[in-house]
């Protein structure tokens, strides 16, 4: 991501880039002490050359005058100059953190998915191996705002997101799609696998309350739509998310709170689950 980021700024912008990087990882009192040392030298062999050339070849007391202003110059301009790189070299990198970030969940954004799926959909196709994509959304999150305020919405997206990861594989890539709706890229996944990984983030979610409001259990479920490649076809990552996006309809008109997946039989529901606000909450 970083090199997608580079490649995308102007020639001399990219420059100063590399520098401040490189300025970083090296310490810009340590690059500040190699400038002076390089300018010093140059200073010298400078002066002993005018000097030579004028027919003084005897440096005398010309060397520590050739001193005077570069060092403390170069040690000054140098040091400042160099600690501002690596100043800016690191807000450019929390910007472009952030850029990539969802401040809320603190996953990866849609920006951010899209720019590793492509990545991994090139490897798939090359590598012939299978991929999935997930798209999960809450149920009946409106409703949950509506009752309990937007600060309980964004209490249950955090849970969410929360419970997703514990549920997913450290290869797997979750982000914030939008709203109450995550994606999930499943590499050299096949689909029927994929279908057991969306039914473990279903009941990881589902299984018990995840939020306390005013002493009461807030219950939580999602839905979730699926589709997948096989290793011997290529699709792209919007007609990935399109396919999924269908199944997700189809899980929320069949009743919520369960998995659907493009090809395969729908997974078993966790249960005939009321859709109002009796018993645990909201479903």
């Amino acid at each position: 991501m970083d090199a997608q980021y580079a490649a995308e700024a102007p020639g001399l912008s990219r420059r100063v880039r590399e520098l401040s990087r490189w300025v970083g990882q090296v310490g810009a009192l340590r690059v500040t002490l190699l400038l002076t040392a390089f300018t010093s030298f140059a200073s010298l062999v400078t002066t002993w050359g005018f000097l030579y050339l004028s027919g003084h070849p005897s440096m005398g007391n010309a060397w520590w005058i050739s001193m005077l202003v570069p060092v403390p110059m170069t040690l000054v301009c140098g040091g400042i100059t160099f600690y501002m790189l690596v100043a800016l070299e690191t807000a450019r990198a929390r910007v472009h953190e952030m850029a990539m970030q969802d401040p809320l969940t603190g996953l990866c954004n849609r920006r951010r998915f899209v720019i590793a799926a492509r990545r991994e959909l090139d490897l798939a196709a090359r590598h012939h191996q299978p991929l999935a994509v997930l798209l999960l959304d809450v149920d009946h999150f409106k409703l949950i705002n509506d009752v309990h305020g937007h600060q309980v919405g964004d209490r249950v997206l955090m849970e969410v997101s929360r419970r997703c990861e514990l549920a997913l594989r450290a290869t797997d890539v979750l982000a914030r799609w939008g709203g109450e709706e995550f994606i999930v890229l499943l590499p050299n996944t096949p689909v029927e696998q994929a279908q057991l990984l969306a039914e473990r983030m279903r009941q990881a979610i589902s299984a018990t309350a995840q939020v306390q409001v005013r002493e009461r259990s807030v219950r939580v479920t999602v839905s979730v739509g699926a589709a997948g490649s096989k290793s011997d076809e290529a699709r792209s990552l919007d007609e990935l998310v399109s396919l999924a996006d269908a199944e997700l309809y189809k899980a929320k008109t069949g009743g919520r709170d369960r998995v659907s997946i493009s090809g395969v039989v729908a997974a078993a529901l966790a249960g005939a689950l009321p859709e109002t606000t009796e018993r645990s909450g909201l479903s």
